[in-house]
């Protein structure tokens, strides 16, 4: 399993993490970390299966951030008010229209801890440590490959020829038998692109109409740089 994740949201990261376990128990497994597997990333990697990461890569962050703002105020310099419909006690505590109650900030509080502390334990279990010694290692601090190794939270430094050479012997493969890679998503065809144009593919032969042959991903990476000198006036 190649990962390459700076994490994300709480619900999807326990669902990818719930289906490689269930995967871990049917094929031989190997997580292979690429530049960076944390957070969401290497909450995911905790099928208690061997772990491979470069010795830079970015991984660890275990924590649960929240954020909520309250643009109460931006609203009114606006001159734009919000009318809500709710059903239910604390129904708009995610309201940027509204501050937190007192209640309701302990309410997410509360959420918050159970989160982290279920991190934590996964980590825990998968790694075969105790909560009180992840736990020092997790409060959201980032690692390099190399400092995981030393502290437990991976188990080789290498690539992809380490994870494959790893998960040949789980597979009880031989070592000098060869095997086939396929790789994802395959090569698409002359005639699929042609039939199947994605709207990236769209956008960017528009955007290419109009500015000449820019890479779409200078837009969608935050490669402005890229595409200067040239800018947009709307009229």
């Amino acid at each position: 399993m190649r990962i390459d994740s700076p994490g994300g949201e709480v619900v999807a990261s326990d669902e990818m993490w719930r289906e490689l376990n269930l995967l871990s128990k049917k094929k031989p497994m190997v997580i292979s970390m690429s530049d960076v597997a944390a957070s969401g990333g290497y909450f995911m990697a905790m099928t208690g299966d061997p772990i491979v990461a470069y010795p830079q890569t970015e991984t660890g962050s275990i924590g649960v951030v929240f954020g909520k703002p309250d643009l109460h105020g931006l609203y009114d310099k606006l001159g734009v008010t919000k009318d809500a419909v709710e059903r239910g006690k604390h129904a708009g505590i995610d309201s940027d229209y509204t501050e937190l109650t007192p209640e309701e900030r302990q309410m997410l509080r509360t959420g918050i801890d159970e989160s982290y502390h279920d991190f934590v334990s996964k980590v825990a279990a998968a790694r075969h440590r105790k909560f009180e010694e992840i736990e020092p290692l997790a409060q959201g601090r980032v690692w390099l490959g190399s400092q995981a190794k030393g502290n437990g939270l991976v188990d080789e430094l290498g690539g992809l020829d380490t994870a494959i050479d790893m998960v040949k012997a789980k597979a009880k493969i031989p070592a000098s038998e060869r095997v086939d890679l396929v790789m994802y998503p395959g090569r698409r065809s002359f005639l699929d692109m042609l039939l199947h144009r994605s709207t990236d593919d769209a956008l960017e032969s528009k955007l290419a109409q109009i500015f000449g042959p820019v890479p779409f991903h200078a837009w969608m990476k935050g490669g402005m740089l890229r595409v200067m000198p040239y800018w947009l006036t709307v009229k």
